[in-house]
């Protein structure tokens, strides 16, 4: 497990010294986001849990002032049951994949705004019940790289046994587009 968080935070702090050295463009969104949500069941086994996700944010440009593109998200958790229902099973797991629109909006040298949607398109697993996240993601720059997000996520459950909402926070950083020569 330690060898993993090495070479993870390796890897990314050579992606940004990588990223410094050339010239870049940061109007449009090309950056890595980290995320930690707060997963909340309400319908079966009721409880609540802590997840931790890593994104691909990426935009281009439309026109001036609208940025448009993708993103794609992926992490997982664990939560526990308020209620102990087995002595043997009382934590589960969460896992999910998420792909979704990216919009950025606004003057990209004012600190522009960003929103994500994403409608059922992707695929999770909430205590290996199998659902569909419709997300929806709202930020802004903070600097002219670093920008941060707000997110809700519901959990469509396709066996109708799970209803979770799970909150959650990411903060991301622009490597932006490389000019072409």
């Amino acid at each position: 497990m330690k060898k993993t968080i090495i070479v993870i935070v390796a890897v990314l702090c050579s992606a940004m010294s990588f990223a410094q050295s050339a010239e870049r463009d940061y109007n449009s969104l090309k950056g890595l986001s980290f995320g930690a949500g707060l997963p909340f069941e309400c319908r079966d086994l009721p409880g609540a849990g802590m997840t931790l996700n890593i994104g691909y944010d990426c935009t281009y440009k439309v026109n001036d002032n609208f940025y448009m593109g993708f993103y794609l998200t992926g992490g997982g958790g664990f939560w526990g049951e308020y209620k102990q229902y087995s002595t043997v099973d009382h934590f589960h797991t969460v896992f999910r994949l998420t792909a979704g629109l990216m919009m950025q909006i606004g003057d990209p040298q004012d600190k522009p705004y960003l929103l994500g949607v994403a409608p059922c398109t992707g695929f999770g697993l909430y205590d290996m019940d199998m659902v569909l996240p419709v997300e929806v993601r709202f930020g802004k720059y903070i600097t002219d790289r670093w920008y941060i997000m707000g997110e809700l996520t519901y959990h469509a459950s396709l066996a109708k046994e799970t209803a979770c909402f799970e909150p959650a926070v990411r903060v991301g950083y622009n490597f932006g587009r490389k000019i072409k020569k």
